[in-house]
């Protein structure tokens, strides 16, 4: 079996309850489900075809294998995405509700161990909604993970040193980024983002100015 080049991790969520009934304590029941219904799909064109993501992650923080990762999923409407990606689904619906404490951390540690094992860089953490449709030929074309689903904080928990979300260590300037943060000279975009192939204007040019003549005086 061919070796996958995996670049990329795919964030998604059921849009569904965390629990298939009460007495699915953990949502293995609800994984399951969404498992099967894949099978059932795809069975004819790929008859050992397991699910469409290859980690589910319950309410609980459980962590249920779907996709051997060794194998693509069709888990976003991007053929050319789906071979290089692992596609990982939090239960629940994060349109709705917010994320227990118990499933981001569960989501943290996965992530972490994979971008670890693979050598995936932050940059390359996606939800759905980023990836751009074969369809639409456009991003944003579904709103999975959901408007409540922490990304932001996720990526926050990822970074490991990393200074902004949108660059990672093979930016070329990476030392340079971090001591002027370090410093405060350079803040982002309030959103984790550095923006490096962005012109500066020049509000933001007179502001990091101001911050070098404080930083002097000191």
């Amino acid at each position: 079996m061919k070796v996958r080049n995996i670049k990329y991790i795919v964030l998604h969520h059921s849009a569904t309850d965390y629990q298939a009934n009460k007495d699915d304590i953990d949502g293995k029941l609800i994984g399951r489900t969404i498992c099967d219904r894949a099978q059932e799909k795809w069975k004819k064109e790929f008859p050992d075809y397991k699910c469409d993501y290859h980690f589910i992650i319950g309410h609980t923080g459980e962590v249920f294998k779907g996709q051997p990762v060794e194998q693509p999923s069709w888990h976003c409407t991007n053929y050319q995405a789906n071979l290089v990606s692992i596609g990982i689904c939090f239960l629940g619906n994060f349109e709705n509700i917010e994320m227990p404490i118990e499933q981001f951390n569960a989501g943290v540690t996965l992530i972490k161990s994979l971008m670890k094992q693979y050598n995936i860089p932050l940059t390359n953490i996606l939800r759905h909604r980023d990836v751009v449709s074969d369809i639409t030929h456009t991003t944003s074309s579904t709103e999975c993970p959901g408007k409540n689903f922490p990304y932001v904080h996720l990526l926050d928990a990822l970074r490991d040193g990393e200074p902004f979300f949108d660059i990672g260590e093979d930016y070329p300037y990476i030392n340079e980024v971090k001591t002027l943060k370090q410093l405060g000279i350079i803040k982002g975009n309030g959103y984790g983002n550095l923006r490096p192939k962005e012109y500066i204007t020049r509000e933001e040019a007179m502001i990091m100015a101001y911050r070098v003549i404080k930083l002097l005086q000191n």
